[in-house]
């Protein structure tokens, strides 16, 4: 059975969605309708081959059941990237297993890998986005150590939002950069948000930035949704300047809960001897 929080969230999206698309990109004669932004749900509805009485109780939260067919297609209709149709689904559909919780501490295997990663930085972080940990080559990278923070402080969207050295270290030199990596973080969180609506305490943790961050807020009202990607990124290392590292992701499970490992590697050798020698490791 699906959630209410599910269902609601499913039609908030669905608007935001249809309010964002215009009739012309779908196939539609453009006309003139003041009051109307983007598509109407008589449009949806005729574009994904349902009637409009079951588009809009869909929208407005009152279906569940809904098959994947009819949301393949209402996702076709409002060209949804493939993170917002995972979303989609994710809302609309059962889930197949049960959900592991996020975890919220380390091992000692866990810390003896992050040792054995030196000199790649690596974090391990859960879905709440709290740094559970990290190795000393990414305490050199940031510019100051993890450990030394407030428990509180340490979540990767909470240091985008109000830590300036990680700011630069992201290389989020202005207003605009800062905001669209926040709106990135903020997808990630609506992403998970869709796997767990009942978990009180990702629901408390999202008001809280909602409440400190009105570049959040902004973007959750937005109904941002992304996905975790392993792309190249610019980074601004406090002691090597600028460098472009590869960022892996590597997942870990552990009975009933998850995290995962953020390992930054050099795309060439001499980075990963600069690396070393800040370390004093041998090659």
């Amino acid at each position: 059975m699906i959630d209410q929080n599910n269902l609601t969230l499913l039609g908030k999206f669905l608007r935001s969605k249809r309010e964002s698309v215009s009739p012309e990109s779908i196939g539609l004669q453009k006309t003139i309708r003041p009051r109307t932004k983007g598509l109407r749900r008589d449009d949806v509805a005729f574009m994904s081959g349902i009637s409009s009485i079951w588009y809009s109780k869909i929208e407005r939260g009152q279906v569940s059941g809904i098959s994947s067919q009819v949301l393949s297609a209402i996702s076709q209709t409002l060209q949804l990237t493939k993170s917002e149709n995972e979303y989609l689904f994710n809302l609309a559909l059962v889930p197949l297993k049960d959900k592991k919780e996020p975890c919220c501490s380390i091992s000692p295997h866990t810390s003896q890998l992050l040792l054995l990663l030196n000199p790649y930085p690596a974090l391990l972080m859960n879905e709440y986005l709290d740094i559970l940990s990290c190795n000393e080559a990414f305490n050199k990278m940031i510019g100051f150590s993890i450990d030394s923070l407030p428990a509180e402080e340490k979540n990767y969207l909470n240091l985008t939002i109000s830590n300036s050295d990680w700011q630069r270290f992201l290389c989020l030199s202005d207003d605009r950069k800062l905001e669209e990596q926040i709106r990135r973080m903020a997808g990630f969180l609506r992403d998970t948000f869709a796997r767990r609506t009942d978990d009180k305490e990702l629901a408390r943790r999202i008001d809280k930035f909602i409440n400190v961050s009105p570049k959040f807020s902004q973007a959750w009202n937005d109904n941002a949704v992304n996905q975790l990607e392993e792309l190249p990124y610019i980074y601004d290392h406090a002691s090597l300047g600028l460098i472009t590292l590869d960022k892996h992701l590597w997942w870990n499970f552990n009975g009933d809960s998850n995290s995962r490992l953020n390992i930054y590697h050099p795309q060439n050798d001499i980075d990963k001897k600069r690396m070393s020698d800040i370390l004093n490791i041998s090659n």
